[in-house]
């Protein structure tokens, strides 16, 4: 048996009687903790032990599975918002050209906004945190970046299967469009919901699509 396995099995388990007794599962547990305690007392405020208690875990189980807050909240948006998104991205890389996108990304913006709202509220104030702090600041920064790349090359895929004119920027370009609007309008939707209704985010993208065919035109009717 490998010493990593060995180890892990021959951990003492650190859960208390209650959570012992519900049989949770650890990380999820502890994400479901984390969840609450960062919508109660904001980022900044929340503490693991607080994690760990509301979970029924000791401290020291919140850092065999997360190495710090931090990693606690990229799990928490990995898991919650990250990946359904890479979910539709891989459905518009994929997706034949008489499938209309707009409804999805409309369902896929509504479902966030409505579902995971708290955590949204969480990542604008840890937004702020990341901004001010290089070290952590990087690793926010790689997340995006692998976000622009997904989808940057399905919206290439996209405009290919819709028999577009190539995409004159980086994929990578449109894709930072993509995510600024919906970001933008999440947050609009968090003040005002009447002022954003969900239908705006396939607008948007019918809108960013139209604007790159007709500039192709204006190029194409400029070539001799």
């Amino acid at each position: 048996m490998p010493s990593a396995t060995r180890n892990r099995r021959s951990r003492v388990d650190q859960r208390s009687r209650s959570a012992r007794a519900e049989g949770r599962d650890a990380r999820t547990a502890l994400l479901e903790a984390a969840l609450a305690v960062f919508a109660e007392r904001g980022y900044r405020d929340a503490s693991v032990d607080e994690v760990a208690e509301r979970a029924g875990y000791s401290k020291g189980a919140v850092y065999w599975h997360f190495s710090s807050k931090d990693d606690l909240f990229f799990a928490l948006w990995e898991e919650h918002v990250d990946r359904p998104w890479n979910e539709t991205i891989k459905l518009l890389e994929s997706a034949t050209s008489d499938h209309d996108m707009a409804p999805e990304a409309t369902r896929r913006f509504a479902e966030v906004i409505q579902v995971e709202r708290e955590l949204l509220l969480v990542d604008h104030e840890y937004w702020g945190q990341v901004v001010r702090d290089p070290k952590r600041r990087a690793r926010y920064a790689k997340r995006q970046a692998r976000m622009r790349a997904a989808l940057g090359k399905a919206i290439a895929a996209r405009m290919e299967h819709l028999g577009a004119p190539p995409l004159t920027e980086p994929p990578e370009h449109m894709a930072a469009i993509f995510i600024g609007v919906i970001s933008g309008l999440a947050r609009e939707k968090l003040i005002d919901s009447d002022a954003v209704p969900d239908h705006l985010v396939g607008d948007a993208f019918a809108l960013i699509y139209a604007g790159h065919l007709a500039r192709a035109q204006a190029r194409h009717a400029k070539t001799p």
